[in-house]
């Protein structure tokens, strides 16, 4: 029971830093029709910005908000520089440029920061521990648990009760009568990018005290992230969370219990474990846990 308990909070810690990832794609998706595979880029912007922040002797709490602030600033730039320009344009070009920035993201974090690992700040003993039912679990687990549900909660509070949120939705729903309404649909969609940005950088952030390193190869968590946007739902926020977090504790709970038993094929099976529960999703249930599913009438 105790490692059981060790595993689904690791597993749930996971899950949170999916959630918010995959978050970023569906917002994104949502106001614009647009896939962001530059998605991973900002995790990886959003974490080294946190070492360079907490080294510039700033309190670790104001260099977390520096950075969410920074990540989110260069999302909408980005929104704002390469894909705006191309409103109207086949959904292949916006693809292929979000790929291209992506790259130009990448490599522009390798000039800056380098190659080699560094280490992610933390307010609290990096190998501290929390004593739950008996069973010792990583501080970094718990934090990571903790702020992942701040972060989506206040995200959700937002998109229901404030005039970003309903404009954002409007936007989302039908951008031509949003714009007829007088809603700066271009507003919005900085705004969403801004948002799935700072998203991703803090998860990128919580995602590099595990390891405690970061490195330009952080951001392929991002495809890690992609089954919980097809199984939560390419246009569902709520289902894409519970996605998320249901497959970061399928992928510990499988590390930790059905890897060592499947022989030579049980290494590395938990990584592609997410990837066969969407393949299954896309054969049964295409549009996810709590997508809408397409009415074509004849």
């Amino acid at each position: 029971m105790t490692t059981f308990l060790q595993l689904l909070f690791s597993g749930l810690a996971l899950g949170a830093v999916y959630a918010l990832v995959a978050l970023g794609f569906v917002v994104i998706y949502r106001s614009s029709q647009v896939f962001n595979f530059a998605q991973g880029e900002f995790l990886t912007v959003g974490a080294f910005t946190m070492v360079a922040l907490y080294r510039m002797k700033l309190p670790w709490w104001f260099a977390l908000l520096g950075t969410l602030v920074i990540t989110g600033l260069v999302a909408a730039g980005v929104e704002r520089v390469a894909l705006r320009p191309l409103v109207g344009r086949p959904v292949f070009v916006t693809i292929i440029v979000t790929i291209f920035v992506g790259f130009l993201l990448r490599l522009a974090a390798i000039l800056i920061w380098g190659t080699d690992p560094q280490g992610m700040p933390t307010p609290w003993e990096t190998t501290g521990v929390v004593e739950v039912a008996g069973a010792r679990i990583l501080t970094n687990s718990v934090a990571a648990v903790a702020a992942g549900g701040v972060a989506l909660a206040a995200f959700f509070l937002l998109i229901r009760y404030t005039r970003l949120g309903v404009a954002m939705r409007a936007a989302a729903s039908d951008q031509e009568t949003a714009l007829a309404l007088g809603i700066p649909v271009g507003r919005i969609f900085g705004s969403t990018w801004f948002i799935a940005g700072a998203l991703a950088a803090l998860g990128g952030v919580f995602l590099g005290m595990f390891p405690r390193s970061v490195d330009a190869n952080l951001g392929f968590v991002a495809f890690r992230a992609f089954p919980a946007v097809i199984v939560g739902g390419l246009d569902s926020a709520a289902g894409t969370v519970i996605a998320g977090l249901l497959l970061g504790v399928m992928e510990v709970l499988t590390q930790g219990y059905i890897n060592q038993h499947l022989g030579d094929f049980g290494d590395n099976f938990h990584a592609v474990f997410p990837y066969l529960v969407m393949i299954l999703f896309l054969v049964v249930r295409p549009y996810g846990l709590l997508g809408t599913k397409d009415v074509e009438r004849v």
